[in-house]
């Protein structure tokens, strides 16, 4: 018969197992973060530099599968003017984040920055956008004003416009229980948008385009 002492050996033993497996999950948890934060630094390095390219951010999001099909021509024109896309997690007990777009001086609208926050909620989710100030005669036209055979071809809100982003509810978005726009640039082209740089070649529509 196995004495108490024995038993408690074998339980303390047991422990201290337990316990240092633990620490060196810890370790490889910080390591694998550390990692992680370089490779970031990496990425942003290059990100800001690649940023000095002509129109960098429009062709990453032309190339992108999704956020691509949702820019209009004249969104297009106005991308030109997008300087740099910066992306920031909410702090406790916020679980979203915010995005903000960064401009040139632009003949479109009078903002510098536009930003979208995309807080959710444990019940809800709520989004609060920068209203912009349109100049004028550069505002989207109303659905209205588009053909009734073309607004099939876009997804809702953006049948006139990407920018319709910044003034519509996540419900509004395609999603009710999510942002999809707003996941995707954050969790996908912000993190990397020079991975997207590597897909096929498309169009980037524009005035430097030659005419045939």
């Amino acid at each position: 018969m196995v004495s108490c002492r024995a038993k408690r050996a074998k339980l303390a033993a047991e422990a201290a197992a337990a316990a240092e497996a633990e620490q060196l999950k810890a370790v490889a948890m910080e390591k694998v973060r550390e990692l992680q934060d370089e490779l970031q630094k990496v990425t942003d390095k290059l990100v800001k530099k690649a940023e000095e390219l002509e129109h960098f951010w429009l062709t990453a999001f032309l190339k992108h599968p999704t956020l691509g099909t949702l820019l209009t021509q004249e969104d297009q024109q106005i991308f030109r003017y997008l300087d740099s896309i910066h992306v920031e997690d909410l702090t406790y007990p916020q679980k979203g984040y915010c995005i903000t777009f960064n401009f040139k001086i632009n003949p479109y609208f009078e903002n510098e920055t536009l930003s979208k926050t995309v807080d959710y909620t444990d019940e809800d989710l709520e989004t609060t956008c920068t209203t912009i100030r349109w100049k004028e005669g550069k505002a989207p036209p109303a659905i209205s004003a588009i053909p009734v055979e073309e607004r099939d071809k876009r997804l809702l809100p953006f049948i006139t416009s990407f920018f319709k982003w910044f003034g519509y509810a996540a419900e509004d978005t395609m999603g009710f229980d999510q942002d999809l726009v707003g996941d995707l640039i954050k969790g996908d082209l912000w993190v990397n948008p020079i991975e997207h740089l590597n897909h096929e070649d498309e169009d980037v529509k524009g005035d430097d385009e030659d005419d045939d």
